[in-house]
């Protein structure tokens, strides 16, 4: 092959390869979109679901009634560290995907 064709052929490849490559980075972008919302809603599903409180997380108080403990406390803060995380993710995708539109 004469390095003329040679050069060629790299070249072709290369715009193909450039040409591929934001459409393929458009699908990437919108797939980690898709995910992280669906991902960001089962964490609010969670959240949700986690509101009442579980066997021994509530204790009583001298005037007859109940509180939270701290197991119902650190349960809430971690259910919502959790939908925190996955809507910065989302948020993040979000914008990847929008810069590359």
């Amino acid at each position: 092959m004469s390095r003329l064709a040679y050069l060629l052929l790299v070249f072709v490849t290369s715009v193909a390869a450039q040409t591929q490559s934001p459409t393929s980075a458009l699908d990437k972008a919108y797939e980690e979109a898709r995910a992280a919302y669906i991902a960001l809603q089962e964490a609010e599903k969670r959240r949700d679901a986690g509101i009442a409180p579980e066997s021994g997380e509530r204790q009583a108080t001298a005037v007859g009634g109940t509180r939270p403990t701290e197991a119902y406390l650190g349960r809430q803060a971690q259910l919502e560290h959790e939908v925190e995380l996955a809507r910065r993710r989302y948020d993040a995708a979000l914008k990847s995907w929008n810069d590359l539109k």
